[in-house]
């Protein structure tokens, strides 16, 4: 059964997971902290999560460098870190997923993203990307609260 309602914000440049529980007589709304890296190896809780993707070269991922509570031997990360590298790898950093996903003049299912990468860089779909980080925040949910998993 049900003990929250829960609302996802998918932003353009954040994105947040808003919660309240079912059983409260004056219902408040909270932000769910969300456990993203900020520097590899390095996590973090941030009220929001930043809606970049970072595509990493293979030897950046050795080590975990890009291994979350939930999940290991990642190679991409979403968040906080993956902003960052926005400004010093662009070309391995997918942004504004968001907005390709109603672009008129592409395919949204097709990897297009990071636009205009080389072509030795992996890319992803706008579809791809955008699942990337609400899978993010519902992973982050179901960490915090286990008895309560997001598909319930």
């Amino acid at each position: 059964m049900a003990q929250y309602v829960i609302g996802i914000d998918l932003g353009t440049t954040n994105s947040v997971l808003a919660y309240t529980p079912l059983d409260e007589e004056r219902p408040r709304l909270e932000l769910l902290a969300v456990p993203q890296l900020v520097a590899a190896g390095t996590i973090e809780s941030r009220t929001s999560l930043s809606s970049f993707l970072y595509l990493a070269n293979p030897h950046e991922a050795e080590g975990g460098a890009f291994d979350l509570p939930w999940q290991s031997g990642r190679e991409f990360a979403v968040g906080e870190l993956a902003r960052r590298q926005a400004a010093e790898v662009p070309d391995r950093t997918v942004g504004a997923a968001k907005s390709w996903l109603a672009h008129s003049r592409v395919d949204r299912r097709q990897p297009i993203l990071p636009w205009n990468a080389p072509a030795e860089v992996p890319k992803v779909s706008p579809v791809t990307a955008s699942q990337r980080y609400l899978e993010h925040l519902v992973d982050a949910w179901n960490a915090a609260f286990p008895d309560a998993p997001l598909a319930e």
